[in-house]
């Protein structure tokens, strides 16, 4: 993970937000710390 996007799950732990990102990076802390939702870039309209 670079720094941002532990900026981004930091700020979505604090939050107690589900975090939704159209790629991989967060799939690690799913189930662990937040909960992550993604979402597929190319099957949207």
């Amino acid at each position: 993970m670079d720094k941002n996007d532990l900026w981004i799950a930091a700020t979505a732990s604090l939050l107690e937000a589900i975090l939704i990102t159209t790629d991989k990076d967060f799939d690690h802390l799913h189930g662990r710390f937040i909960e992550v939702i993604w979402i597929d870039p190319s099957k949207q309209p």
